[in-house]
């Protein structure tokens, strides 16, 4: 086996694949100097970060006929004894890369300690004057300023994002950073104008990147669920939330667009906000706050969001049933009766009207039964609150329209007077056989769910499970399929959501949720569904 450092390993396999240090540098999302200096052995990827694992998965997908495979074996066989011939190309190359990786860590440390500082030397060094090459400076263009006032520092970022937002940003990302411990609407005190820029900047194709530091207040992450919740639906939008909770603030915030500007903000009173700032447009100043922002991405950051691919729905499903089979209360919105309401020998029968092949219904069936199953063994011990819009229940009795959710998406269908009779029966039945049972109706669209959201004909499915996740869909009724499936697992944030849906539950008019008051309502449309069964 040959001792070979990282940098010439990493060398050896752009070279082989013939891929550019600027090629691997863009495709796994970091400066090109940072690849240059990993070629060079000037710096060495820390263990736990993620880019082992990012330059694997890239060169792996660049092997193009089998000369290359044959250098890259004698490669493989050459550094690492532990290669197997039923690895895949991209874990073969993960090990190389993470076995020269360990040789180059340790050969620095052995360097640092035959090195290590003489006293005497140290002090004549420091008592000399540094000398000042006036060639490793990089001079501020005429745009770059200080800006004064936090009025003034709110409309340079406001004009950066606006900018951007007539831009095309063709997948690039906008880093903003909401890190200290102040509420978003003292920050930004137009919320819907600044939420407004941002969602058309992810319409002109930028992807944006929000750092948040998560602390015991919910009244703030409260906040920025509200602000959220209109850019969730598109996909690109990723908070990401500082690992440790103990990371005091910082009295600074970040905003970098790269090739547009950046702005980095600070406090001078603590009352104040954030009331002046460098704004730079010079490109090497926006890619040192770039650079910044990615440093914090792969060392002391984590998403808060866990984003699914459209097609993989077995996966979520999976995760759904995980968290009803879990201990404790439970909160379900969406627009109609949950699948749960359905008896199950109607719910097959509503299946087969779907036309769904024999094992589509045989998978919908089992992902009935099993979050059925969690259902029954919960509610006797934990509370359960479904809150579902009133005018799905008005299409249901007065057009006996139902939306089905089935274990690939949600689909519209039209039902039997019978049918909806039985639906609504086993409604009452559930209610009066479990006391920790209880639904709710929002009176039209409820007020957390915005009126632009409305307008675009897409609606939220979210589940809270307490102390475990919060599952989110954003479905477009024109669709079967939804338009992004998400969770979060984060401890503070899924309390958050918690509380969130427990206060929306408070507000909602007592008639609207009092049990008795829902069966009495509910048995007086079963009575008019009757005779107007006996009519026709």
């Amino acid at each position: 086996m040959v001792n070979m450092k990282f940098g010439e390993c990493l060398k050896l396999l752009l070279s082989t694949l013939g891929v550019s240090m600027n090629q691997l540098s863009k495709a796994i999302n970091v400066d090109n100097s940072l690849v240059n200096r990993w070629i060079h052995d000037k710096r060495v990827p820390m263990y736990n970060t993620p880019y082992i694992e990012r330059i694997s998965g890239y060169l792996s997908k660049n092997v193009n006929n089998t000369f290359q495979m044959q250098h890259l074996n004698k490669i493989f066989m050459d550094i690492c004894e532990n290669i197997s011939s039923e690895d895949s190309i991209e874990e073969k190359i993960r090990k190389v890369l993470s076995e020269t990786q360990g040789y180059s860590i340790e050969c620095k440390k052995k360097e640092k300690i035959s090195n290590g500082p003489n006293k005497d030397n140290l002090s004549n060094k420091l008592s000399d004057d540094l000398p000042y090459n006036p060639s490793n400076c990089i001079g501020l263009s005429n745009e770059d300023k200080i800006i004064i006032g936090k009025s003034n520092v709110l409309s340079a970022g406001m004009h950066l994002l606006k900018t951007a937002s007539q831009n095309c940003g063709s997948g690039n990302a906008i880093y903003i950073s909401l890190i200290n411990d102040i509420n978003i609407s003292f920050q930004y005190p137009d919320l819907v104008y600044f939420r407004e820029i941002i969602s058309k900047a992810i319409n002109c194709g930028w992807n944006i990147i929000l750092f948040i530091r998560i602390s015991n207040n919910i009244n703030r992450i409260i906040e920025l669920i509200n602000f959220a919740k209109p850019l969730i639906k598109t996909g690109k939008f990723h908070p990401y939330y500082l690992k440790r909770y103990d990371v005091s603030s910082t009295g600074k915030e970040n905003l970098c667009i790269p090739g547009i500007g950046a702005l980095s903000c600070f406090l001078t009173n603590p009352l104040s906000g954030m009331d002046c700032a460098f704004y730079f447009k010079t490109e090497v100043a926006i890619d040192i706050i770039k650079n910044y922002f990615n440093v914090l991405l792969s060392t002391c950051a984590q998403p808060i969001f866990n984003y699914y691919p459209e097609n993989d729905y077995f996966k979520y499903n999976h995760y759904v049933i995980e968290n009803e089979e879990s201990i404790g209360n439970r909160t379900l919105y969406k627009y109609c009766f949950s699948l749960l309401t359905i008896p199950k020998n109607l719910y097959i029968k509503i299946l087969n009207k779907m036309g769904l092949s024999r094992n589509e219904i045989f998978a919908s069936q089992e992902y009935y039964d099993r979050r059925l199953k969690a259902f029954l063994s919960n509610v006797e011990n934990y509370e359960y609150k479904d809150i579902y819009c009133y005018d799905s229940v008005v299409q249901l009795i007065k057009h006996q329209q139902f939306f089905i959710y089935y274990h690939m998406g949600v689909r519209p269908v039209n039902l039997e007077v019978k049918d909806v009779i039985e639906i609504l029966n086993n409604v009452i039945s559930l209610l009066k056989r479990y006391k920790n049972y209880n639904i709710a109706f929002n009176n039209k669209y409820p007020n957390y769910i915005s009126k632009d959201y409305i307008s675009e004909g897409n609606e939220f499915y979210c589940m809270v499970k307490e102390r475990q996740a919060v599952l989110l869909e954003a479905y477009e009724p024109s669709k079967n399929m939804p338009l992004m499936r998400l969770s979060i697992e984060e401890p503070m944030v899924v309390k958050a959501c918690q509380e969130y849906f427990n206060e929306k539950w408070e507000h909602i008019a007592p008639i609207n949720k009092d049990k008795n008051e829902v069966i009495n309502w509910i048995q007086e449309q079963i009575k008019l569904l009757e005779k107007k069964m006996k009519i026709s």
